[in-house]
């Protein structure tokens, strides 16, 4: 359940991050949504699954690991076995989305949430903002 104020919570973690660089294991894709969705409502959705790496084959250990002990066939599957997936073109503020990489190997979406008609992603030098595409998934945390 979220905080009554989960908005102004929301906007107080996006204000403290934007212009934190995108660093492995601290401030990535998955950790930047998973800690959009705690400030909301004092959990994520992988709190305890996440950290403990520092680079990108890190990363890629600590994801097969937490899919193969979870027995989860993808990211995607793990999430929706926590967070209520909406079929929606226009996130809801708040909402965790995820954004399909076509171009990478291992990762096949970047995680962010939705803020008004934008959704903040995790950039080189901070955070990006973009629309919402129809090929994004989305969360609520009703």
């Amino acid at each position: 359940m979220r905080f009554h104020d989960w908005d102004l919570r929301l906007a107080a973690y996006l204000d403290e991050v934007r212009l934190e660089p995108f660093q492995w294991g601290f401030h990535d894709c998955i950790t930047f949504a998973n800690n959009a969705c705690h400030v909301q409502r004092n959990s994520g959705f992988a709190d305890g699954d996440l950290g403990g790496y520092d680079n990108k084959k890190g990363a890629s250990l600590k994801y097969y690991r937490w899919m193969q002990q979870r027995e989860y066939s993808d990211i995607v599957n793990a999430i929706d076995d926590r967070l209520n997936r909406i079929y929606t073109k226009f996130p809801p503020r708040g909402a965790i989305v995820a954004m399909p990489m076509e171009d990478s190997d291992i990762f096949k979406y970047s995680f962010g949430v939705s803020v008004n008609q934008y959704c903040a992603f995790v950039g080189a030098e901070g955070l990006v903002f973009f629309k919402p595409r129809s090929d994004f998934l989305c969360w609520g945390l009703e």
